[in-house]
């Protein structure tokens, strides 16, 4: 198999989780419902592991877990305890943007340890992969995916990942442009990925495969994202790209067409590699992604391959 690309730059895993590991969790975003969180915390420990609560988890200021300052006060203190193997985010929502300037690299540097959230979270965790050189896991959030209860596939997805498990073969449905490529896999929500655009956190995809994912969101919307990107020459570097659950928002009588003619219009001339139908996003399943680890779009395999063959 002749590939596109060579790898670029390759985050390294965290330390392993195992059940009865501690692991905190943290509300660096929206205000969550009690209810909710309740749910997933009793599902959370019943996969084994025991968590650890940031303070903020059931405050509510505006929109928000919290001020600012008190979302990122008790996630320091989170970051803070060594005995945290992992920390897992509540809810995503909006809110970690006007945080993420301040989030304090060198202590989460001093305790490696796995981070999983997505949808709002995607910018840290690309920050987390970028600044700390770690994995970060695109992953089920506690008062979301949790909460209604993980299905068997999502919870060996993400003890797999968890435990340093690899490699991993992740199918798509179909291929629009269907040839080998590789690099280290990259992204998340489409809308965050583009939000950060002309910023400091903007996403560095050069070299790698472009994941993204997206929930209710028009047709029109998702070409503005796409064409924000593609002008900002996010797109020109990339060694490949693989497409997640679109939750649609449309009209539209036929997604797969629309979609199709979206990946058409929007990216057709571009020449790497093009997939879609992952299992991973706001939709069950929600299958864990290991964002910074090397990976292999490989149609023969059906799929994406991640970790070291």
């Amino acid at each position: 198999m002749e590939l596109s690309r060579p790898n670029p730059f390759m985050a390294r895993l965290p330390p392993p989780v195992r059940p009865g590991d501690r692991v905190g969790v943290a509300a660096l975003s929206g205000a969550i419902d009690e209810q909710r969180l309740a749910r997933g915390l009793e599902n959370l420990t019943r996969l084994g592991l025991e968590p650890v609560l940031a303070e903020n988890l059931n405050r509510k200021e505006f929109l928000f877990a919290g001020t600012d300052g008190e979302r990122l006060e008790s996630f320091h203190r989170l970051a803070a305890d060594p005995t945290l193997k992992a920390i897992f985010f509540a809810r995503g929502g909006h809110g970690l943007l006007r945080v993420l300037p301040f989030v304090d690299w060198q202590l989460l540097a001093r305790h490696p340890r796995a981070y999983v959230g997505y949808s709002d979270l995607t910018p840290f965790l690309l920050e987390v992969v970028h600044r700390l050189g770690l994995v970060a896991f695109h992953g089920p959030m506690i008062a979301a995916d949790f909460a209604r209860d993980l299905l068997p596939e999502e919870e060996e997805s993400l003890w797999s990942c968890l435990g340093g498990h690899f490699p991993q073969l992740l199918t798509v449905d179909s291929w629009v442009r269907q040839k080998p490529a590789q690099g280290p896999l990259l992204g998340g929500c489409l809308s965050l990925l583009t939000a950060c655009l002309g910023t400091p956190f903007a996403p560095r995809l050069e070299g790698g495969l472009l994941f993204w994912e997206e929930v209710n969101e028009p047709l029109y919307r998702l070409d503005r994202m796409l064409t924000h990107l593609r002008l900002s020459g996010s797109l020109n570097g990339l060694s490949g790209m693989v497409v997640g659950h679109i939750v649609w928002d449309s009209d539209e009588t036929s997604p797969d067409l629309a979609l199709s003619e979206l990946f058409q219009q929007t990216l057709g001339d571009f020449s790497w590699p093009l997939a879609h139908g992952m299992r991973s996003g706001h939709q069950s399943p929600n299958l864990t992604l290991p964002l910074g680890m090397g990976a292999v779009m490989d149609p023969t395999a059906g799929g994406l391959v991640v970790g070291e063959r």
